[in-house]
């Protein structure tokens, strides 16, 4: 980031703090906007933007508190702009509006992540206009064509409140669950609203004619608008059973599964083709994770028809475990019954993943501003989960359940809504970041959230080993584990040094008191090593002499053992060291002293450290290096050992599983 941005950015939080003081003042009455003058200076604005093929992002610093509506639509009543106050939540109402002005995108900055979402310009049923924030609705940056012109919304509670950069009045909304999209055809909503002047009486009200709109929409890929059109199309016709049957299909598409479930189910019980009808309340059934109503309909398929053969993804999988208050820590996994090492113990797929490379031109940005360890990735993870809640609501608890950081636990959460500062917060604590391997080779960094995996607390020193393949978490048992006793998987990367460990996890909040934390704290030589090391790694980083590299390693080793000499076990910067002096020896070309010393490194990992990644690349790196010394037995040994380290039946599985290690092996 260059100076100039860097001034613009300290001068922008100087005005956040300006605008949240105002934001805490006492409620006035709104200031009023000249209708005319607005439209007139949006268009314009819009005109010059598109003029000038600028993509217009506007950056907004958010204050940190949320809110979010918890009452049904039935419960509030309505208000008009007039009649609203700012700073001021309008609890108990709701606001009918239209948009008037061409939308565009905004990032809103807040912590523990950002938010992603639309700018635009409404209109109230009395023609006055103000600005409008909706946040969380999408999560591509130039999708802004959903939120077209005259789109009829009802806003429940109403946020008015300053602009974070100038101390004009805008609505704000964080909760998708927050805003009720009306059609424009549906006369009995508007009536029921007092908006009767925007039903549109020129657009037809065949439900044919709808039906075939949404067909052709369907069959382009343009799922969202085909389920507005069979929507509108079943209004007219209810009892038509194909309608129910389509609605069906296409919720599978975007994946709402719950509003899938349910049309289909509306669709046999009016008479539809039984065989879809039963195989796509399978469908969603199965991707609710309800395994056995999903297995009943599948079922009732197999024995009624011979046409289809269901083709099962990976299921959730858990084993003989069980989620348990834990002392001191809330909520863990503990043993349910005794566990040998190596026992499979849960396969999860992920409630939400999150692609960096969909926004890469806004990480920076984002990044630039980031707060109390707010990650960029994370504003397209909380969007996508909170679509994911909106699409399928019933999945809502399992997800509130989940820790929230500093929010109240426990809390109840009607259903359908959303609570995005509480998702922000699940989101921060819970996800799981992983680089998978794309087909070119290429690192692609992906977030994800699991639910069940969420609750295994941390430990260096750990019982249990979690491994990815995509969107799929599976997790084994490294040690024998008693029942009852509790289950920890690791956070973090264990070849860090004692403050790098402690740094990572001061993130969640708690300091690990593991064996090998606790050897670390009372090691008067920790600090000392540590520096040692560091040291080395930055000269021979920067070093081009392989030689001078090795001579001033070798000498150093001698100290670092020095360090070590009244410590046995859990050497973990001796193996750092040790690990880097080996990418030394192999580009010298010295194979012999690559044998010993990954030998060396292996020796000191045989514990429960065994099972990390980068111990199991150890012994295919000595592999390597026994092929080449033409050790056979030793080459087919070192094999093996990397194979029931990965947990693999056999080598076809364990190539299977890692394509990277399959070639390298081709190599050999």
């Amino acid at each position: 980031m260059n100076i100039n941005t860097l001034t613009k950015a300290q001068l922008e939080m100087k005005k956040f703090g300006e605008i949240n003081r105002l934001n805490e003042s006492e409620p006035e009455s709104r200031p009023h906007r000249n209708p005319d003058e607005e439209i007139l200076s949006w268009q314009l604005q819009t005109v010059k933007y598109e003029k000038n093929d600028i993509t217009k992002t506007k950056t907004l610093f958010l204050s940190e508190n949320s809110h979010f509506c918890s009452k049904s639509f039935e419960e509030l009543e309505p208000i008009n702009l007039c009649d609203m106050k700012v700073p001021m939540i309008h609890e108990g109402k709701y606001l009918v509006c239209q948009v008037k002005g061409k939308p565009y995108s905004v990032i809103g900055l807040a912590t523990p992540s950002p938010y992603f979402g639309v700018h635009t310009l409404i209109e109230d049923l009395n023609g006055d206009i103000e600005e409008l924030a909706m946040y969380n609705f999408r999560h591509k940056v130039d999708d802004v064509n959903w939120l077209p012109l005259g789109t009829i919304l009802i806003i429940k509670e109403p946020w008015l409140r300053y602009g974070s950069q100038s101390k004009t009045a805008s609505l704000r909304v964080d909760s998708p669950s927050d805003v009720i999209f009306v059609d424009p055809i549906d006369n009995e909503v508007l009536e029921k609203i007092g908006a009767t002047k925007w039903h549109d009486s020129k657009l037809s009200k065949n439900a044919e004619v709808w039906q075939k709109e949404a067909n052709e929409c369907f069959k382009k890929g343009k799922y969202e608008m085909a389920l507005k059109l069979y929507d509108r199309a079943i209004r007219f016709n209810p009892e038509l059973s194909v309608l129910h049957s389509n609605k069906s299909l296409t919720c599978l598409r975007i994946g709402a599964f719950y509003d899938a479930y349910e049309a289909a189910k509306i669709g046999l019980e009016k008479g539809g083709n039984r065989e879809k009808a039963l195989y796509r309340m399978g469908q969603a059934a199965y991707d609710m994770r309800e395994w056995q109503n999903a297995a009943n309909h599948f079922a009732a398929i197999l024995l009624e028809s011979e046409k289809h053969e269901p083709q099962f993804e990976v299921a959730d999988y858990v084993g003989p475990i069980e989620i348990a208050n834990i002392p001191g820590k809330g909520r863990g996994i503990i043993a349910s019954e005794d566990i040998k090492e190596g026992t499979l113990l849960v396969v999860s797929k992920a409630f939400s993943t999150s692609l960096c490379q969909d926004f890469l031109s806004l990480l920076g940005t984002i990044q630039s501003f980031k707060k109390q360890g707010a990650t960029a990735d994370q504003l397209l993870q909380v969007t996508q989960i909170m679509k994911n809640l909106q699409l399928n609501p019933q999945l809502g608890k399992e997800i509130y359940d989940l820790y929230a950081g500093d929010l109240e636990q426990n809390v109840d959460i009607p259903f359908g809504v959303i609570d995005a500062a509480r998702v922000q917060q699940i989101s921060a604590c819970n996800t799981f970041g992983t680089t998978d391997v794309g087909e070119n080779s290429e690192s692609i960094d992906k977030i994800r959230l699991f639910v069940l995996p969420s609750y295994f607390n941390h430990s260096c020193i750990a019982n249990g080993k979690r491994e990815f393949f995509h969107d799929v978490m599976v997790v084994h048992a490294t040690a024998d584990i008693k029942k009852g006793e509790e289950i920890f998987v690791p956070y973090i990367n264990l070849t860090y040094d004692f403050l790098e460990r402690k740094k990572k996890l001061d993130f969640w909040k708690f300091t690990c008191t593991c064996a090998l934390c606790e050897l670390d704290a009372n090691d008067e030589n920790c600090l000392k090593r540590n520096e040692m090391v560091k040291k080395y790694v930055k000269f021979a980083n920067g070093s081009y002499n392989l030689y001078s590299i090795i001579d001033q390693g070798e000498a150093l080793l001698k100290k670092i053992r020095e360090t070590y000499v009244n410590r046995n076990e859990l050497k973990i910067v001796l193996v750092q060291f040790l690990d880097t002096l080996y990418a030394a020896y192999y580009d010298t070309g010295n194979k012999l002293k690559c044998a010993k010393i990954l030998e060396e490194i292996i020796s000191l990992m045989d514990n429960p450290l065994k099972y990390t990644e980068k111990i199991k690349t150890k012994y295919l790196d000595l592999a390597h290096c026994y092929l080449s010394l033409r050790n056979n037995r030793g080459y087919k040994e070192m094999l093996q050992k990397a194979m029931k380290l990965s947990f693999c039946a056999d080598m076809e599985h364990f190539k299977a599983i890692y394509p990277m290690i399959g070639r390298q092996l081709s190599v050999m």
